[in-house]
């Protein structure tokens, strides 16, 4: 039985669990979807629905705590302003898409600007998981989660 059991462990230690909910969370806001398996659906569609929830407030303390999930810290890898000194605007695009550097900062403001504000009038129910049946490999059952609207 599974009395008083809150999450689903999806097979992984902690940290990796938080390191790829935090992934799919961010994949989310970024593109509005996610294709993943059942079971991880389930569980990225808590943190994104709570997400949505804090970013609807729009105060500095909502921000914060977006962050804390969006933002991470990321100081090992190099700032985006030191690899861009000195490039023409020919490199400094390529290496943004080479590199991707979108960072979480962009993530939040997106949130906040484009997603939140679309379910103003809403009191939750912001994401809904669509099954799309069994992946080929291990035959796990796999959905989407997307945005409602």
């Amino acid at each position: 039985m599974r009395h008083k059991i809150d999450r689903r462990k999806l097979g992984l230690p902690s940290d990796q669990r938080m390191c790829l909910l935090t992934n799919l969370a961010r994949q989310f806001v970024r593109h509005g979807y996610v294709n993943t398996t059942l079971g991880r659906a389930k569980e990225a569609q808590r943190i994104v629905e709570k997400l949505i929830t804090t970013a609807k407030k729009d105060n500095l303390q909502a921000r914060r705590e977006a962050r804390k999930i969006l933002v991470g810290h990321s100081s090992s890898s190099p700032k985006p302003e030191k690899l861009l000194a000195g490039k023409s605007e020919d490199d400094k695009l390529a290496i943004l898409k080479q590199r991707s550097l979108i960072n979480g900062e962009d993530l939040v403001a997106h949130l906040f600007n484009h997603v939140a504000p679309r379910f103003k009038e809403r009191n939750g129910g912001y994401t809904r998981i669509v099954k799309t049946g069994q992946r080929r490999g291990d035959a796990a059952p796999t959905a989407v989660l997307e945005l409602v609207q």
